[in-house]
């Protein structure tokens, strides 16, 4: 049994859920732009378009708040229709044919940072939560975060990640 879930630790509504939709294509043959970069079109709904090892395309985006796991799925190929439109109007030329679809619920905080912090009942413990759609990024930070509290050395941005912000 958990000592304790993240509702037990954060204050009342400070998460936030939604939905996110992405689709990928079929392998296409050379690179279709350069260095693999990753792509961000931060217009609202905004559209991130990123290559994969194996000639790839994935396009995610259209984000829409969560009501429930069986609203969401409905609106699945919907979204995969429109993420490809969005990637057509800024590539037309781009051999796009889709082959996966899916959609998914992540957390976000109401200010966009996490809260990485100590447990408050369990001292040992540390948390890191609502990571919102960046998770890697702020993993990494949470990591070191983590680290440097574990070996007392003072880390600027703990005020800015704590739970009682």
């Amino acid at each position: 049994m958990p000592l304790a879930t993240s509702r037990d630790l954060l204050p009342k509504d400070v998460m936030r859920l939604h939905s996110t939709y992405a689709v990928i294509s079929e392998p296409i043959a050379g690179t279709p732009w350069p260095d693999h970069a990753l792509i961000w079109e931060t217009a609202k709904p905004y559209l991130y378009m990123r290559t994969t090892s194996d000639g790839r395309i994935i396009v995610g985006g259209h984000d829409a708040p969560f009501r429930a796991p069986a609203l969401r799925d409905a609106l699945m190929w919907k979204k995969s229709i429109a993420l490809e439109e969005d990637l057509r109007a800024l590539m037309p030329d781009l051999p796009f044919k889709r082959e996966y679809a899916w959609c998914g619920t992540f957390g976000a905080t109401k200010d966009g940072l996490p809260y990485i912090d100590r447990g408050p009942r369990e001292r040992n413990s540390f948390y890191a939560l609502g990571m919102g759609g960046n998770g890697i990024t702020f993993s990494l930070i949470a990591a070191e975060n983590i680290r440097d509290r574990i070996l007392g050395r003072p880390d600027p941005d703990t005020n800015m990640f704590r739970f009682d912000r």
